[in-house]
């Protein structure tokens, strides 16, 4: 049964601002354009699950990203309205309901998110409503760069050389001094639980991220505390989640990073990486998820699930993949460094499609993002823009020298 709305007034123009991967308030272009636009603000999430292709990690994450942006909108008087199932069907019969005009919302560039933007905004021309998008995930603006970005370069190295220190970064914008609420009585809705999803019983898992905005800051603000554990490799309290899942605007950690004494330019080089493959998805559009990449040459591999099966699990017999591959399970997050390790595994040794590997990093990565999951795979394969000369690699050997005391190892297989 359809939730029931009633007006205070015929006169009031309202607006949806659905949130997508950019649930925070600070450096919200969709947000700030909505109120500037509109008498009414509805500001809505929807929970779209694919049980199969999202951890219990990566829900967690999520569903506290949602409660803790449902907070802060309550703190100003807001609320966010929470609903689950196609957010395109949703978001038009909302509109129907509210006789909102305008749906603003961060433009995705990927097949599956374009697909549902396309199905909605066809919804909604076809009752005289608009869908405006805004831009938010990226470092920069796509329009101060040099380049279209069917030019962008394929090489990562002549891609930074063109903007690094040449195009200056954007300041974020500031949260709003106010977000109206909402007269219309609309339910807000229940944010689920991780049980409505999937099933829990019986899993190992480790909770080292908590997600939303607030948290996202305060780990911001404490870069320059010491950490409880020099050995990177257990600590994880890296930014990379909270950016992915929007929590973080990029260009807010970007202009931090300066004030960092230890490890600012190391995340200023990821916020750019981050950019380059984002925008080498847009350029390549779904090629980057085809076996052949962006080559158009197929690569050779096996068929082989138990194979595979034994990668997932941390059971190949090599100490430090099978470590990393526990901590990935665990935790839903591990290293730069210990990604590309059990990818070129999978790759290089077991001689599995390398979209397997990308597949599973996205049902298990916290921080996942399909641009910078699936190019960075199909360059690790081989197959990408920006690939590098195949190396034997005795895994072993980089084992010892990444974790050459075995803490590593110890931690996550005993």
């Amino acid at each position: 049964m359809r939730n029931q709305v009633t007006f205070t007034s015929q006169f009031m123009s309202s607006s949806i601002l659905w949130f997508r991967q950019d649930l925070r308030l600070h450096d919200n272009e969709a947000l700030l354009e909505a109120l500037r636009n509109a008498d009414e603000l509805i500001p809505v999430y929807i929970f779209d699950i694919k049980p199969k292709r999202i951890s219990v990690s990566r829900l967690r994450f999520l569903i506290e990203s949602v409660i803790d942006l449902r907070h802060q909108l309550r703190s100003f008087g807001s609320d966010l309205i929470i609903r689950s199932g196609k957010p395109d069907e949703i978001l038009y019969q909302l509109a129907l309901d509210t006789k909102s005009q305008l749906v603003y919302c961060n433009r995705e560039r990927t097949r599956e998110e374009v697909d549902v933007q396309d199905r909605l905004e066809q919804k909604l021309w076809s009752i005289g409503r608009e869908l405006r998008y805004t831009r938010g995930k990226m470092l920069f603006y796509t329009a101060d760069l040099p380049f279209p970005i069917t030019h962008c370069p394929d090489s990562y190295i002549n891609f930074k050389k063109e903007v690094e220190s040449i195009i200056p970064i954007r300041l974020p914008l500031e949260v709003p001094d106010e977000i109206p609420g909402f007269t219309m009585d609309i339910d807000p809705g229940q944010i689920p639980q991780i049980k409505d999803f999937l099933s829990v019983t019986g899993e190992d898992v480790k909770v080292c991220f908590s997600g939303g905005e607030t948290e996202g800051l305060e780990i911001l603000d404490n870069l320059n505390l010491p950490s409880k554990s020099g050995a990177v490799f257990s600590d994880g309290k890296m930014l990379s989640p909270w950016i992915s899942m929007g929590c973080l605007s990029p260009k807010k950690v970007y202009h931090i990073s300066f004030s960092v004494r230890s490890g600012g330019e190391e995340i200023r080089q990821h916020l750019l990486y981050r950019d380059y493959l984002r925008l080498i998805g847009k350029k390549y559009g779904d090629q980057i998820f085809y076996a052949s990449g962006t080559k158009g040459v197929k690569p050779v591999f096996k068929s082989n699930n138990e194979v595979f099966n034994l990668w997932k699990s941390g059971s190949t017999g090599v100490s430090i993949v099978d470590a990393a591959m526990h901590h990935l399970n665990r935790t839903g997050w591990i290293p730069d460094v210990m990604r590309k390790t059990v990818a070129s595994y999978l790759i290089k040794v077991l001689k599995l499609d390398w979209r397997l590997g990308a597949a599973y990093f996205e049902s298990t990565l916290i921080d996942y993002d399909p641009c910078s999951n699936w190019v960075s795979w199909l360059n690790l394969a081989g197959v990408g823009p920006d690939s590098r000369d195949d190396r034997v690699i005795h895994y072993d050997l980089v084992g010892k020298k990444l974790d050459p005391d075995g803490s590593y190892v110890r931690m996550w297989t005993s």
